[in-house]
This record gives C-alpha cells, sequence and structure tokens, in this order.
C-alpha cells in the first residue's frame, strides 16, 4: 500500500511539473492543432470511417441503370423445315382438286423458316435492383472494418503523445541551446575586456607579449565556440517550430522549468504503471480482434450466399417503348461454393497463423516497455546523480576561479593560469546546463513511458 501511495504521489509529480508551465502547453496545444504528421494520421482515420460506411451499405439494395445496343452476324441458325412438311400435302391436295375440277385455289409453296439466335440489331435497357438476403462475407466485413476505424482512431492517439514528447523535449533541448548560448556571449564580453586589458599593459611595458597572444587565443576559441552553440540554438529553434508547423525562424517564448528531483519510486511500480495504460497494446489487441474476424470470413465462405434481384427494361430490334418491348423479372439468387480443392482451408490457416504471430507481438512489446521503462528508471537516477556531481564541480571551479581571479589582479599569477581557470568554469557550467536538461528530458520520456500526460 505503501508503494502505491509514492508511486501515485510520482505520478502527480510527473504529470504536474510540465503542466505548470502555460507557454509550453500552449505550445503542445498548436502542436496539436497544426502539426502535418498528426494531420495524415487523422486523414488515414477519416478514410477509414469511410471505408465503415462503405460496408455498412453494403447491407442495402443497390439500383443500377443498364443499356446494350448490339449489331451482330453470323451466329447459330435453326432450320424448321415447315415446307419439307407440309409442301407434299399441299402439293397432292392441289391433284386432287385438279382432278375433280374444283373450283379452288391453289396451295402455295411454303418456305422452310430459318431462326437465328443472335438479333441483329438489337437493343435492351433496363433498370436492376440487387439486395443481399445472407452473405456472411458482408457480415464479418463490416466488423473487420469497424475495427479497424478503432485500430486508427488509437493511432492518432498513440502519436498524439509521441507529439507531445517530441515537443516538449525540443522545448527544453532550447531552453538548454539558449542557456550554452548565453554562457560563451557573456565569456566573450569578458575575455575581450581581458584582451583590451592585456594591450594596455602591454602598450605600457607591464607584461610580455606572450599574454597578449595569449588572450587573443582565448578570444578566438570563445567566438568559435559562441558560433558553434549559435548554430545549435538555431537548429533546436528550427526544429521545434517544424513539430508547431510554424515559420523556421518564428520567436519562441523562454520559460525555465522548474523539476523537482524526485528519488522515491520503485523500478517494479515503474514496469507495471508502464504496461497499464499503453494505447498499444488495445491496439494490438483490436488487430488480433480483426485476425478472428477474417477466420470466421474465411470460414463463412462455406455458406451459401442468398440474395433477391428484380429487372424491369425494354428489349427489341428498335427502341420501341411500348407494352409489346417491355419485360419484367423478379428472382432469388443461390451461390454455394461446395469445394475448392482445399483454398479456403489454407486461407483459415494463414488467418489463424497471422493472430499467432500478433499475439506473440504483444508479448514481445510488453517486455520491449518493461525493458524501456528499467531504461528510464536507471537513466533518471544517472541523471540525478549527474545534477549532483554538476553541481559540486562547478562549486569548486568557481571558488578556485575567484581565488585565480584576485590572484591575477594582483599579478600574482600569470594570464595563462587565469584563462585556465576561467576555462574550467566555464567548462563546469555548461555540465550542471546539460545534467539539469538533461534530466528534465528523463523525466518526459518516464511521463510518455506511462503515459500520464492528458490529451
Amino acid at each position: 500500500m505503501k508503494r502505491i501511495f509514492i508511486l501515485f504521489l510520482f505520478f502527480l509529480s510527473i504529470t504536474s511539473v510540465f503542466a505548470q508551465s502555460n507557454i509550453l502547453d500552449n505550445y503542445i496545444n498548436a502542436a496539436l492543432d497544426s502539426n502535418l504528421t498528426l494531420q495524415q494520421k487523422k486523414y488515414s482515420y477519416q478514410k477509414s470511417l469511410e471505408a465503415l460506411k462503405e460496408a455498412k451499405r453494403m447491407f442495402l439494395p443497390t439500383v443500377s441503370f443498364e443499356a446494350r445496343y448490339t449489331v451482330a452476324e453470323g451466329g447459330r441458325t435453326v432450320t424448321i423445315p415447315f415446307g419439307d412438311m407440309m409442301n407434299p400435302a399441299y402439293n397432292n391436295l392441289n391433284s386432287v382438286n385438279q382432278s375433280l375440277n374444283m373450283p379452288v385455289s391453289q396451295y402455295p409453296e411454303i418456305e422452310n423458316y430459318s431462326l437465328t439466335f443472335v438479333r441483329s440489331p438489337e437493343q435492351e435497357t433496363k433498370l436492376v435492383v440487387g439486395l443481399p438476403v445472407f452473405n456472411y462475407a458482408i457480415i464479418q466485413n463490416h466488423k473487420i472494418k469497424k475495427s479497424l476505424v478503432e485500430v486508427e482512431e488509437i493511432n492518432v492517439e498513440i502519436y498524439k503523445r509521441e507529439l507531445v514528447k517530441e515537443v516538449k523535449e525540443a522545448y527544453v533541448k532550447y531552453l538548454q541551446a539558449e542557456q550554452i548560448y548565453n554562457l560563451y556571449n557573456n565569456a566573450l564580453s569578458l575575455v575581450n575586456q581581458s584582451l583590451k586589458s592585456r594591450q594596455s599593459l602591454f602598450a605600457n611595458d607591464k607584461i610580455t607579449i606572450d599574454e597578449v597572444y595569449a588572450a587573443k587565443a582565448q578570444v578566438k576559441q570563445v567566438e568559435k565556440d559562441l558560433t558553434e552553440a549559435n548554430k545549435n540554438r538555431t537548429m533546436a529553434a528550427t526544429w521545434f517550430n517544424f513539430l508547431l508547423n510554424r515559420d523556421f525562424d518564428a520567436e519562441i517564448e523562454i520559460e525555465e522549468l522548474t523539476v523537482p528531483v524526485i528519488t522515491n519510486y520503485d523500478l517494479e511500480d515503474l514496469k507495471k504503471a508502464s504496461l497499464s495504460n499503453r494505447e498499444e497494446f488495445t491496439q494490438l489487441g483490436k488487430f488480433i480482434e480483426i485476425q478472428e474476424h477474417t477466420v470466421k470470413l474465411e470460414k463463412g465462405e462455406a455458406l451459401p450466399k442468398i440474395s433477391i434481384g428484380a429487372q424491369y427494361g425494354f428489349q427489341g430490334e428498335e427502341y420501341t417503348f411500348n407494352d409489346e418491348s417491355h419485360f419484367a423479372a423478379v428472382g432469388i439468387n443461390l451461390s454455394w461454393s461446395l469445394f475448392t480443392s482445399g483454398q479456403r482451408q489454407s486461407k483459415i490457416s494463414q488467418a489463424q497463423i497471422e493472430r499467432k504471430i500478433l499475439e506473440s507481438r504483444k508479448q514481445e512489446i510488453e517486455l520491449q516497455i518493461q525493458m524501456e521503462a528499467t531504461e528510464t528508471y536507471y537513466s533518471l537516477k544517472t541523471a540525478q546523480e549527474g545534477i549532483e556531481l554538476a553541481e559540486g564541480e562547478l562549486q569548486n571551479f568557481r571558488l578556485s576561479y575567484l581565488l585565480v581571479e584576485k590572484k591575477y589582479q594582483q599579478g600574482i599569477v600569470n594570464y595563462l593560469e587565469y584563462s585556465s581557470a576561467l576555462n574550467n568554469k566555464m567548462n563546469a557550467e555548461i555540465k550542471l546546463i546539460l545534467a539539469k536538461y538533461t534530466y528534465q528530458i528523463e523525466q518526459i520520456n518516464l511521463e510518455r513511458e506511462i503515459s500520464a500526460y492528458e490529451l
């Protein structure tokens, strides 16, 4: 119980550390509104919604207009022997009538009738209505599309969390680069003053030329470091503005983040927390669910498909729309695949294997997340110790610099010793800046691991 309470306090501190910055919160909200990659994720989600609508509409009737006009030649013909059957009888009757001098007309010769199966020309114009009555594939397809919508929605949430993490890290790295730039800028002013002092003393024959050269060399070194720091600051600002989909040179408001050092948390609790609220597991569960529907879909292919249909239209050799050329038909269709030589079973087996792969992947991600939580835990501890060590180092070098500076002003030590003490102090200040912001970044990583930020 005590461990859970400590973990709750830790989560509360993680959530409140960065939430206290209104400026950072505003930047996060801006990124969530305008980030280009997030917009693409949302478009994919909208596309999946349209696919779900399409799957729903497959249960509804369809109406289509179809028209056909053909001109054909040849084809099968059937001869009906009306002449062969009737002409002998007619000839006999004519002979009888003649012998009896009957005043009647002669019976005519009848030609055999040829029937052509392909009419030329021929037209057919009709409306066709279809409605599925039972189709198991449509039912399972709808369930699959519904699960895919949920997958895309979770995908958006996952990227939102990643985006929040990226924005916070980018902001912290910009603050870090800004502080280092200011440090070198102040140092450049200090060494320039020292150079002027060295040049004045040399002009009055108080010191030798080597100290002037040493002062000039230090100025050049600080200028070089300042140029590098300015480049790092510019690139940090560019990346931050890119995440917010803004102009790369847009101004960034600066607000220092107060991050308390927290030590009372437990590794096992962090592992449990990292597994309790991760969207990735829900998403994998949906993928497994999709494979289950796919198995049912393939098994359902063995069931009959029943639909009803109706047609109404006109057909004939000419475009005449009247009672003689119109037709109507209503029917029920049954399709039943009885034997597929094992193809259906192979598809079922593939879907079942894919589900096993996803279940194995879920176990792998669980271990991976626990490993990441472990790495973050030890990185935080290292960062905490790094702050303490950097503070102790800076305190010692700062005291050393103050003593050397006094001796330097009194002429007890030369410029090289003074320059060395100044460099040591500057390096220690940079180490402390890096240590503090490294700790903040590790806090951000931990926040992402346990999904502590409320979207």
